[in-house]
């Protein structure tokens, strides 16, 4: 994997489980730029934030 912006492919990824979906946080190392993945497929911050408060 690469990032979308500068192409390294320099990335820290952390992968958590949030009720059934795999959520996987990528950051690239060289210039900063994250991103998020559910089960496979981009997914913007703020749905990541629904997934967690959905577990309360």
């Amino acid at each position: 994997m690469a990032c979308p912006v500068c192409r390294t492919k320099q990335i820290v990824e952390i992968g958590i489980n949030l009720g059934d979906s795999a959520v996987t946080l990528h950051s690239c190392s060289k210039c900063e730029t994250r991103w998020w993945e559910r089960d496979g497929e981009p997914v913007e911050v703020t749905g990541v934030l629904s997934l967690a408060a959905g577990r309360r």
